[in-house]
């Protein structure tokens, strides 16, 4: 179990079978896509309280992108649920491990990523 600090709890406890991975909105439109295709078995994108960014728009542009993101997903023969997107703020400690472990039961139900090439987490050759 991985651990996130806490008031007034000192940690909170949440699956440690992911990689947690920071990004600007201006790659959050690549890197959703691409992680499914780069051997993720989920994403779970984490914004800004709706209304509550100082990106004015950013949060909400993300969600867009999100939403979008998760079509193509089905697309291309994957389940949305593979993608997610919580708004929360930096306070909301518990919450966002709820978040966490919720997605991870969830990649969990639905088995590994079938683009993932076995033994490597780089996709197959296209050529």
């Amino acid at each position: 179990m991985g651990v996130l600090p806490a008031s007034p709890q000192p940690l909170l406890r949440f699956p440690v079978s992911l990689r947690f991975a920071s990004f600007r909105l201006k790659t959050a439109s690549t890197r959703p896509k691409t992680a499914p295709s780069n051997g993720a078995d989920g994403v779970l994108v984490a914004g800004c309280l709706e209304g509550g960014c100082h990106f004015v728009e950013g949060n909400l542009c993300a969600k867009r992108r999100v939403n979008y993101t998760r079509d193509l997903l089905v697309e291309i023969g994957l389940e949305k649920d593979r993608l997610r997107m919580v708004n929360i703020s930096a306070a909301m400690a518990r919450p966002l491990a709820d978040h966490i472990t919720d997605m991870v039961q969830t990649v969990r139900k639905l088995g590994p990523n079938p683009i993932k090439h076995k033994g490597s987490s780089k996709p197959e050759s296209c050529s």
